[in-house]
């Protein structure tokens, strides 16, 4: 018999090895840990279901109208999420294309300002476009003072809605687009330039196959996010004519106290998010990552269409920094040093970073509990030892959709129904519910974030991490926490700043001993203090965007180490 070589027997008996310690443990505590996540996220989702459904069960006694209610929030929600899809993909194709495709100085700027457009509180932007657009606005002012001519148009109803949505849901479309431009081959791009295709060309054959396979997933996200949308309705929809099942549900237990018509509502709602989220389960989320973007410029525009793409991405950055802008003019004033000083504000924000910080580090622990357990069953999976890969990988991917099947209105309801059956303090449940909801709602992203990285660590040191018997927390602290730190401190500052601006589950717990920022803001508004709303506003606004920037930061200090 031929004898093999030292190297080969050693290289035989190393991969002998592994497969012995993979079929040793092929599920450890890295694996258990993300089906502890998972296994959690359902047993709050069951919870708050059965409590809801419980409450549902006595109908009001006009079920008729009710039922006409019902299709009527289903309409009006479907036809504002459906309109703001294909206004925010639209704007955002444009927008990325007109990056990809421009060169500039401060390029990086306009990145980065996409970016933070995703963490943008829903209040503020509602806010900005009132200030701009409203009956005291900008426009309107401008329009009376240099040409004595009074606009005929109001922002509140449909219209305003869109125009919210697709300022924050553009801007992130934008940014998933131009990372998917960036993306594209260089053999692709020069291959396009040499046979010398033009504008219209270069998008038909290179631009839109690379757009086209993030539009089924990006689209469900925004029409989920539009569809149960809170904020932007209650402030600017201009009344019933326009309200969701967020709204509705608001009004049923806030204003009219009828417990029984919330839970139908939240009931129904449930029901059409799941026929959403049902088939978007089954689409690539691995695209929803906003990366480093490469900014060369292999292929240039042409002059003319410089001047085009400038003029259009021009249009678009006035339209997304003008609300910014007059958030800050207001917002710089006299009495903004008397107000910082005012107990009411001191204690909103206390509340708000206590509730953002460990919202931020909840977020932060689920998202590396379930990308170690992805990146564990690939491992095994690779080695051929994971059974049922398939089911696992779904099981594990279901906590990622927790929060679109159970938005913040419906599971600050359940638990609200929780705390008054249970007699539990309002504000301390409150506080907690808080927290979950914030963490829930920045998890999609957060995986997305996490487990590309943690994915590439397994297939490049998960053999080495075996050989060498390393344990799963040696693993982590030494292979795994150095090599994802900017991944973590994106995700942190992620779930920091969602859960800074939400004002969706304090809209049923806040009082006058609890309250938010938002929701400080929110009763502000309500109460005519469009001063004291535009001082929030600002407050608010320069928080989210110094933590998006600051915290990312800390953690890469000692990345090289």
């Amino acid at each position: 018999m031929t004898s093999l070589p030292p190297s080969a027997n050693k290289s035989a008996s190393i991969n002998a090895s592994l497969h012995t310690v993979a079929a040793r443990s092929p599920f450890n505590w890295r694996f258990l840990g993300g089906l502890t996540v998972t296994f959690l996220v359902f047993a709050t989702i069951f919870l708050v279901l059965f409590v809801i459904v419980n409450a549902a069960q006595s109908l009001p006694s006009n079920q008729s109208a009710m039922s006409a209610n019902i299709w009527h929030l289903l309409r009006m929600s479907s036809i504002q999420a459906g309109l703001s899809v294909f206004f925010a993909l639209t704007v955002g194709a444009i927008a990325a294309v007109a990056l990809y495709r421009l060169h500039f100085k401060g390029k990086c700027i306009a990145l980065a300002l996409m970016s933070a457009g995703l963490v943008l509180p829903t209040i503020i932007v509602a806010f900005g476009l009132l200030a701009v657009w409203g009956r005291a606005g900008w426009i309107r002012t401008t329009a009376s003072t240099l040409f004595d001519q009074n606009l005929n148009f109001s922002i509140y109803g449909l219209v305003g809605i869109l125009m919210a949505h697709t300022l924050l849901n553009g801007s992130f479309a934008a940014r998933l687009f131009y990372d998917r431009l960036s993306s594209t081959p260089v053999t692709k791009l020069k291959l396009g330039r040499s046979l010398n295709l033009t504008p219209m060309a270069r998008f038909l054959y290179l631009e839109w196959p690379a757009l086209k396979p993030a539009i089924p997933g990006l689209a469900a996200t925004i029409f989920l996010m539009c569809f149960t949308s809170f904020a932007l309705v209650l402030l600017l929809g201009g009344g019933p004519a326009n309200a969701t099942f967020e709204v509705a549900i608001f009004e049923a237990v806030r204003l009219d106290f009828d417990l029984n018509r919330a839970a139908l509502l939240a009931a129904s709602q449930l029901v059409f998010c799941l026929i959403i989220i049902v088939p978007a389960a089954n689409w690539n989320t691995k695209s929803m990552l906003i990366s480093e973007a490469s900014l060369q410029n292999i292929w240039p525009a042409t002059d003319r269409e410089k001047y085009v793409l400038a003029f259009l991405l021009v249009l678009l950055t006035l339209y997304y920094l003008t609300p910014l802008f007059a958030i800050i003019q207001r917002a710089i004033s006299p009495a903004l040093i008397r107000f910082l000083a005012e107990e009411k504000f001191l204690s909103a924000l206390r509340a708000s970073l206590t509730i953002a910080s460990v919202s931020a580090s909840l977020t932060l622990i689920l998202a590396i509990l379930l990308a170690t357990a992805r990146a564990e069953l690939k491992q095994a999976e690779k080695l051929g030892t994971a059974r049922f890969p398939r089911l696992f990988r779904l099981i594990l991917g279901t906590p990622i959709f927790a929060y679109m099947a159970m938005p913040a209105m419906v599971l600050g309801l359940g638990f609200f129904l929780i705390t008054r059956h249970l007699g539990l303090p309002t504000q301390t449940v409150g506080l907690w519910v808080l927290i979950l909801a914030n963490a829930l709602l920045a998890l999609p992203l957060a995986n997305a974030a996490l487990t590309p990285a943690y994915e590439k660590s397994a297939n490049r040191y998960g053999k080495l991490s075996q050989s060498l018997n390393m344990s799963g927390w040696q693993r982590f602290r030494f292979i795994e926490w150095p090599l994802s730190r900017r991944e973590a401190g994106y995700v942190f500052a992620l779930g920091f700043t969602f859960s800074l601006g939400d004002v969706g589950v304090i809209a049923l717990f806040g009082t006058d001993e609890f309250s938010t920022l938002p929701w400080l803001m929110y009763r502000a508004l309500g109460s005519y203090r469009t001063n004291d709303a535009a001082l929030v506003a600002g407050i608010l606004l320069a928080l989210v965007i110094f933590s998006f920037w600051a915290l990312p930061y800390l953690f890469r200090i000692k990345r090289r180490a």
